[in-house]
Order: structure tokens, then C-alpha cells, then sequence
């Protein structure tokens, strides 16, 4: 099984939790490989560039939900599923502990894991190449202490005209990130919806609405100053006033490898140490 790593670079945890994978790698008939120079550098591996041909067959991700992120992009590219080793804070994408080590490497080498299938999200601005993510789009304002003004329209139905900070639109599984932090609501991250949530809104109405999966999200910058856009965090462009932002479910799904088969529930009751 051809198994590519990905490690967060910066927390020298991380590094060594995946140089103890790859020590173990060989005996679990496991073939590490790396999909970067960076990674490749720092861990003395193959480089394999993430595509359908690759012969991917995992992507093991070490750290919070960052590295996760970054890791979602190979699955996407190399078809493969992928897991998270949680080497961060508060990450809900990461379902494997350092502690479980030798038990995850023995049932991920086995291949008898099930399959936790996330809708992901794209982004298209301007007739720009689409961007995809796992968790939201965001469109904010760019300059402090200066609003944005949006036009939402909901596929060919204008729906509301929004003064605010920005916009997040997010998928179940993104909705516990920016999206709760602005207050938007959780949503089970095995579900199929769009949730647009407001950011610092200066109008009456602030709630934030969930939309079916087929819905298109067209967002029309409006007056003065252009908006910011960034798909899982990354930068992907500035919108002029005049420009759309379309926003839409992502072509295919990414697939998530499920060892622990928690309900969301209880992983809320956990991270928020709840009763």
C-alpha cells in the first residue's frame, strides 16, 4: 500500500510522530511517500506527485486541522481517502491519537476501515480556474474598518443585500470552523448543505441560513472597495466592485478514513467537555 504523509512542518511533534510511522511502515507492507519537496526533505522520502495514476492509496496527515486541510487536497487530486493523527489543539478533522499508534497502523494496514464520505465546496470567481476546499468560502472585507457590501443571490433569486465584515459560507463539516466561530450553526459533517453565515453584519437581520446542496450561491461585490476570497484559509483572489463570486458543492466528495465511528454528537460532547 503506497501511503503519502503529510506533516505540519512547524511543530517538530508532527515530524516525529510521522518518522515513527515510517520507521513502522515496512512491516505493515506499507510504502511512505512524500508529495512536496518540502515534506520530502524533511523526511527523506520519494516525492509522488498526487494524481489519479499515482498509485495513492491513503494520505495519513499529521497535526490539527490545518495539515488535515492540506491533506484533503492530495486525497482530492490522488483519489485516496485520508486520516488525521491529531497532533494539534481543538481539531475535529483528525481522528487517530499518538498514543493509539501500533493499533491504528495495524487496522489502516489491514484496509478494514469504513469510510466517512464530506461534501466539499468551490468556489468561482470571474471565470478564474474554480477553487475547492472541504470547509467554507469566505469573502471579507479587505481594509479595516471598512464594511463590504454583497448582493446574495440564491441560484436565479436575488435573496438579500449584506453590510458586514464578510461572508462564510460553509459545509457541514466546515461549519466547525469559521463558521461556528461567527456563530453559525453545527451541522453533521456526513450531511449536504451550504450554510451562509454573516460575519459582524450591520443590518437587522444577522442569522445565517442553510441551504440545500444544489443550490448556487452568486455573490456580487457592490460600491467602492473590492473583497477578499479564500478557500480553506488559502488566498485565491480579490474581487473588484462589479465582480461575482459563485459559490457552489464541490465536484466530488472527500473521503475520510472512520476508525473510531464516533457519533458527532459525542465528538461535540468531547472537544467542548460537555455533560
Amino acid at each position: 500500500m503506497k501511503v503519502a504523509l503529510v506533516p505540519n512542518a512547524e511543530r517538530p511533534r508532527s515530524l516525529e510522530i510521522a518518522e515513527r510511522v515510517i520507521e513502522k511502515c515496512d512491516s505493515y507492507g506499507m510504502e511512505p511517500v512524500a508529495t512536496s519537496d518540502d515534506d520530502a526533505s524533511l523526511l527523506g522520502l520519494e516525492v509522488v506527485k498526487p494524481v489519479a495514476s499515482s498509485g495513492i492509496e491513503l494520505v495519513i496527515a499529521f497535526g490539527g486541522d490545518g495539515t488535515v486541510l492540506k491533506a484533503v487536497r492530495v486525497g482530492l487530486a490522488a483519489g485516496a481517502p485520508i486520516f488525521g493523527i491529531n497532533v494539534g489543539r481543538l481539531g475535529f478533522l483528525a481522528d487517530g491519537e499518538p498514543a493509539d499508534l501500533e493499533a491504528t497502523m495495524r487496522t489502516l494496514a489491514s484496509g478494514e476501515w469504513n469510510i466517512s464520505e464530506r461534501m466539499t465546496v468551490q468556489a468561482a470567481i470571474d471565470g478564474r480556474p474554480v477553487a475547492v476546499g472541504l470547509n467554507d468560502v469566505v469573502v471579507e472585507k479587505m481594509e479595516s474598518q471598512r464594511l463590504v457590501n454583497l448582493d446574495v443571490w440564491v441560484d436565479e433569486n436575488r435573496f438579500l443585500s449584506y453590510r458586514a465584515d464578510g461572508l462564510v459560507i460553509a459545509t457541514p463539516t466546515g461549519s466547525t470552523a469559521y463558521n461556528l466561530s461567527v456563530g453559525g450553526p453545527l451541522l453533521d459533517p456526513e450531511g449536504r448543505s451550504l450554510v451562509l453565515t454573516p460575519v459582524a453584519p450591520h443590518s437587522l437581520f444577522s442569522r445565517a441560513m442553510v441551504f440545500p446542496p444544489q443550490r448556487v450561491l452568486r455573490l456580487e461585490v457592490l460600491e467602492d472597495r473590492p473583497v477578499g476570497v479564500n478557500v480553506d484559509g488559502i488566498d485565491v483572489g480579490t474581487v473588484e466592485p462589479g465582480g461575482v463570486i459563485e459559490v457552489s458543492e464541490g465536484p466530488e466528495a472527500a473521503r475520510f478514513v472512520d476508525l473510531s465511528g464516533r457519533w458527532f454528537g459525542n465528538v461535540i460532547k468531547e472537544k467542548f467537555h460537555l455533560e
